[in-house]
């Protein structure tokens, strides 16, 4: 099972309409490179790379790239039977300031 938090949408939405400037076959190849990756995190759950944050709470948040779209960034956690996805982001930004401890 896929869980998607609050505003995760919004996150998608954003960059698909930052990638429609350039071409709108790029922002949709992004969200179904997007939604291919959160099924694949889904049935390998562990295959992220654990990251580190200030917050000893965050300690189960992953980090995995978007198919096909390495600059970005999927952050996540497993949960039992599944996974929730938090965010995905641009790779230039810094994650530290935008995985917080109530997503979790």
């Amino acid at each position: 099972m896929i869980k998607y938090a609050l505003g995760l949408s919004d996150e998608l939405a954003e960059i698909a309409a930052y990638l429609t400037q350039f071409a709108e076959a790029t922002a949709e190849r992004f969200l179904d490179s997007c939604e291919e990756s959160f099924d694949r995190i889904e049935k390998f759950p562990e295959m992220g790379s654990p990251r580190k944050f200030d917050e000893p709470e965050l300690a189960s948040v992953r980090m995995a790239l978007v198919k096909d779209f390495e600059n970005y960034l999927i952050f996540y956690v497993p949960i039992d039977n599944g996974v929730r996805i938090l965010h995905v982001i641009h790779s230039a930004l810094d994650y530290n300031r935008i995985v917080d401890i109530g997503e979790l």
